[in-house]
């Protein structure tokens, strides 16, 4: 077999493994249905549309080839993991061994979940073993140092933090010599509604890209533009409101800490001095009718929605433009443009496909 085989033979039995989780009737994926509502925060609904509808366990032929080819090549491949999306390991897996035949997985500690199925499917998997893979977890990074890496080789090593900034800034500067890091650090996602779109419809997709992980992920829109007077953002903001409502009636929203409550109080405070918030059982959408900056919500399906315009949006989106890492957006218009001016390496996708990006690489492109 030769290299480039390998090395989607590898990413290919990852897949096959996941899509055991995903499968309700087997072993491993009645084992993540029980383990994750405990590890998760997610509702045993949240839980099972995230296993059932976001595991990307049915990727195209040239997305994988698009995986293969944008993954880095190397000796071996450390990954750190975090907690904030059940289903991320997938992809950081996927990514992992296309780079390397030796990967060393260090699970989130409070969510280890899907780590822990993947690379145990994994460690199983003749296949995976055929196509040269080997794969183990880890408590601890270990210490790697390549030696001096002259200019255009190839690092022998690898390092793919998925995390916090300071997370990824520590283990950064930690790393030896000749290791590659690739940081994926905190980002997230931003909706644009513009001029032609029918405001019901849209609200029901932004719900549906809202809904999946309590809004916890990289992809999950806390924000939304829309693009033309207050009035269309405040009906916006009242379809929103309603979408979201049916939609946490059927997937309700995971267990909230204090801070959590905390932090939607003051948000609620906040906006309620400025415009106005419309909260309901397992959401909250607050809206600004004339914005001077923007405000960040919980990431605890709260929705903040303002009124903007092409040329306003450069200055409402400079604070986060490093943050953005995808893009959804609906209606046409000039503002969907200008949003992809400020973050060119975003995702971009149609309203209600945010949180199902194609399998072509990790889903933070800003690494890249």
């Amino acid at each position: 077999m030769d290299a480039g085989a390998a090395r989607r033979g590898r990413v290919e039995r990852a897949i096959a493994a996941a899509a055991r989780i995903a499968d309700p009737r087997d072993p491993l994926g009645g084992e993540a249905r029980r383990r994750l509502p405990s590890t998760s925060g997610l509702s045993p609904e949240g839980v099972e549309l995230a296993l059932g509808r976001h595991l990307e366990v049915a990727p195209s032929g040239g997305e994988l080839d698009a995986l293969v080819a944008t993954a880095g090549r190397a000796r071996r491949c450390q990954v750190v993991l975090a907690a904030n999306v059940c289903t991320a390991p997938l992809r950081a897996i996927a990514v992992a061994v296309a780079t390397a035949p030796e990967v060393l997985v260090r699970p989130s500690r409070r969510d280890p979940v899907v780590a822990e199925l993947l690379v145990r499917a994994l460690q199983a998997d003749e296949g995976f073993a055929r196509a040269g893979g080997s794969i183990a977890l880890i408590a601890d990074l270990e210490r790697e140092d390549g030696g001096e890496v002259a200019s255009g080789e190839e690092p022998r090593a690898e390092l793919h933090v998925y995390g916090a900034d300071e997370t990824v800034a520590t283990l950064r500067a930690r790393a030896g010599r000749g290791v590659l890091v690739r940081g994926h650090g905190a980002g997230l996602g931003l909706a644009l509604v513009g001029p032609g779109a029918r405001l019901a419809e849209a609200a029901l997709d932004i719900a549906g890209d809202v809904v999946p992980f309590d809004q916890r992920g990289c992809l999950s829109p806390r924000f939304v533009l829309v693009e033309g007077p207050a009035e269309r953002a405040e009906a916006l903001a009242r379809a929103l409101h309603e979408a979201l409502g049916r939609a946490g009636a059927r997937v309700p929203r995971g267990p909230l800490d204090g801070a959590a409550r905390a932090e939607i109080a003051m948000y609620r405070a906040t906006l309620e001095a400025v415009g106005s918030f419309h909260e309901g059982e397992g959401h909250g959408i607050g809206l600004d009718p004339a914005p001077r900056s923007l405000l960040l919500p919980p990431a605890a399906r709260v929705v903040h929605v303002v009124a903007s315009s092409a040329e306003a949006a450069p200055a409402l989106l400079a604070p986060i433009r490093g943050a953005i890492t995808a893009i959804g957006a609906g209606g046409g218009g000039q503002l969907a443009r200008a949003a992809s001016t400020m973050a060119p390496r975003a995702r971009v996708s149609a309203l209600g496909c945010m949180q199902r990006p194609p399998l072509d690489g990790p889903v933070d492109l800003r690494a890249l």
